[in-house]
Formats: structure tokens, sequence, C-alpha cells
């Protein structure tokens, strides 16, 4: 076994090939875990969200947000799973070499929608010494349409740069760089108490 599949969750390894599955079945086409496969994903989202009743939603949203997870996780370096049972509002993407989590079941949730959804940690959880410094790169760039914003590929291209931004503020703490190991994010969760961060 590969180290990166190592590391996988089952349920999220099970989730992302079902969703391979979806999109050959309905469009012909193989995803194969690269950023490249992102708008094939948007297509077939577009093909199913339409119609969709909300029972339907809830089947394709593990799927669909395993898979960009994946794609997040392959793509990027010092990225991990928290995938803690069936609290599906709970797992999260976490970055060890910046502060960063956000839960990719979250993104698909809203994109399948194609509004924001309380409580599923769709967005960009960073630290408030960093929010400044990254809402102003992200001003700069705003060309997204409010269709555009929910779309794998878009999310996608809006993370790269908030990881970019994140890494040249992390930078600043050479030569001691921080890491951010899953105990900081469970502090951060409020998942160890009164514990804080460090």
């Amino acid at each position: 076994m590969l180290e990166s599949e190592a590391a996988i969750p089952p349920q999220i390894a099970d989730w992302a090939e079902t969703c391979r599955d979806f999109v050959k079945k309905t469009l012909s086409l193989e995803l194969d875990y690269t950023p490249e496969t992102l708008p094939i994903l948007d297509h077939y989202l577009r093909t199913k969200a339409e119609q969709a009743s909300d029972e339907v939603r809830d089947l394709l949203t593990p799927p669909l947000g395993a898979y960009f997870g994946e794609v997040v996780r392959r793509s990027m370096q010092g990225v991990r799973w928290h995938a803690p049972g069936d609290e599906y509002e709970n797992y999260r993407l976490e970055f060890e070499g910046v502060f960063l989590h956000f839960n990719p079941l979250g993104i698909a949730a809203e994109a399948l929608v194609g509004d924001d959804i309380d409580g599923f940690g769709a967005n960009f959880q960073i630290l408030d010494e960093a929010r400044t410094t990254v809402e102003e790169a992200l001003e700069r760039n705003d060309v997204v349409t409010s269709a555009d914003y929910y779309s794998f590929t878009i999310r996608f291209e809006t993370l790269e740069l908030v990881v970019s931004v994140l890494l040249a503020i992390e930078s600043q703490h050479s030569p001691h760089p921080r890491r951010f190991g899953r105990d900081v994010y469970r502090a951060a969760s409020g998942e160890l108490g009164s514990d804080s961060l460090s």
C-alpha cells in the first residue's frame, strides 16, 4: 500500500471511489485525483444538482466531498484527514505547515445547493493573525462570480491562493517554522476542552 493511500480513512477512500464510478457511468470520463479533473467534477455536479431532491443531494455529498478532499490532499503537502465516524459535519482537512482547515463534504454540500450552509465547516478556517492579509489577497484577485464560487474548480484555485499567502506569513517564523499538529486543531475546534493553541 502506498503511503498516501494509508493516510486515507476507509470511508473517505470508499466515497472517493464511488464518486469516480458515478462520473464514469454518467460522463464516460475517468477521474484521476488531479486538479485537472475538477472541471469534469463540476460538469457532473451541474448535471445532477439542478433537479436533485434533498435525499439525492444527501447521497451525493459524501462521495463528491471525499473526491474533492482527496484531490486537495494529494496535490498539496502536509494535508491530512480528520474523519470522526459518522459525524460528517465534523470532518476536515488539516494543513500541517500552515493553520488552515475546512470540511470538503461541506464544500460539496454547498456546491450542490449553490449557497452557503451553516454548521458544515466549508469555509477556510485560518488564524486571526493571518485574516487581514488573506482577505486583502482575495480582494485583489476577486473576479469570481457567485455561481463560480460554488464550483470545485474555483474553490481549489481559491485554496491555492490562501495557502500561498499563509506560507508567506509562516516563512517569517524562520528559522523555526511552526507546525500545526492534530492537537492544535483539536484544541481550536474545542475537542480538547480548555486547552489553548500553541
